[in-house]
C-alpha cells in the first residue's frame, strides 16, 4: 500500500494536501489551546510545509504533479489572505501576501529546477525559508538586541546570524537524503545566500526571495564543485 502510494504521483498529491491541511490544524489546535502568539504558531506551519519539500523531492516523479499542490495552495492563500480566513498562517495586522509567495516559490523551484537537476537545490532554498526563517524570526524577536537597517525594514544581527546557523544545518540534513553525500560550501553558501536575501524583503516578499535566493546559490556552488 505505501509502495503503491509513493510510485503514483496523483496519490502523492493527496497526501501532499493531507499533510498540509494535517500541519494546519495543528498549528491553530496549539494556537488556541495554549494560547500561542500568531508569529509563533505561523512559524510552525512554515517548518512542516517546507519539510514536506524533501518527501516532494524524493518521490514525485513528474514536476507539474509536484507542484500541483502548492499552485493549487496559490490560490487558496489568495483566498484566505482577502478574507482573513486563517489566522494561523496570515501576518497579524499587516496585511502582508507573504502566504502567497510561499507556494508560488515551492512550484516555481520544482518547475524550474527539477529539469536540470536541481531537486536538491529547491530543497535547500525552501529548508532555508521553513527553517532558518521561522527560527530568525521567533528568536530575533526576543532575543534581538543588536539593531541594523536593510532596505528600511528593522533586523537583528542576532536574527540574522539564527538565520544563517539554523539554515546551514537544514540544508546540510535535508539535502543529504537526495544526494547521499554532505555538500559542505554549497550548504554553507545557499544559507548565507538566504540570509541576504531575506533582511532587505518586506511584506512577506522574503518568501520568494528567500527560497529563490538559497536555491539558485545551492545550485551554482554544487555545479562549480561537480
Amino acid at each position: 500500500m505505501i509502495a503503491r502510494i509513493l510510485s503514483s504521483d496523483p496519490a502523492l498529491v493527496a497526501l501532499s494536501f493531507a499533510w498540509i491541511v494535517f500541519v494546519i490544524a495543528v498549528g491553530e489546535g496549539t494556537r488556541r489551546i495554549f494560547r500561542l502568539p500568531p508569529d509563533v504558531t505561523r512559524k510552525v506551519v512554515h517548518v512542516g510545509v517546507a519539510f514536506w519539500a524533501l518527501p516532494t523531492a524524493l518521490y514525485f516523479r513528474s514536476p507539474w504533479w509536484a507542484a500541483a499542490t502548492p499552485l493549487t495552495f496559490v490560490a487558496l492563500n489568495a483566498i484566505s489572505y482577502r478574507f482573513r480566513l486563517m489566522e494561523v498562517i496570515e501576518e497579524e495586522g499587516r496585511g502582508s501576501p507573504g502566504t502567497i509567495y510561499f507556494p508560488i516559490s515551492f512550484a516555481a523551484l520544482i518547475l524550474v529546477l527539477w529539469p536540470i537537476g536541481g531537486r536538491a537545490a529547491s530543497v535547500a532554498g525552501l529548508f532555508a525559508m521553513g527553517f532558518g526563517d521561522a527560527a530568525a524570526s521567533i528568536l530575533g524577536r526576543r532575543y534581538g538586541r543588536h539593531r541594523y537597517s536593510a532596505a528600511g525594514h528593522a533586523k537583528s544581527w542576532e536574527g540574522t546570524a539564527v538565520m544563517f546557523a539554523v539554515s546551514a544545518a537544514a540544508i546540510l540534513l535535508g539535502t543529504y537524503p537526495l544526494l547521499w553525500r554532505t555538500l559542505w560550501i554549497p550548504s554553507v553558501g545557499a544559507a548565507g545566500a538566504a540570509a541576504l536575501a531575506e533582511a532587505p524583503a518586506g511584506r512577506g516578499l522574503d518568501n520568494f526571495t528567500v527560497p529563490v535566493a538559497g536555491a539558485v546559490a545551492f545550485l551554482v556552488l554544487q555545479r562549480l564543485g561537480a
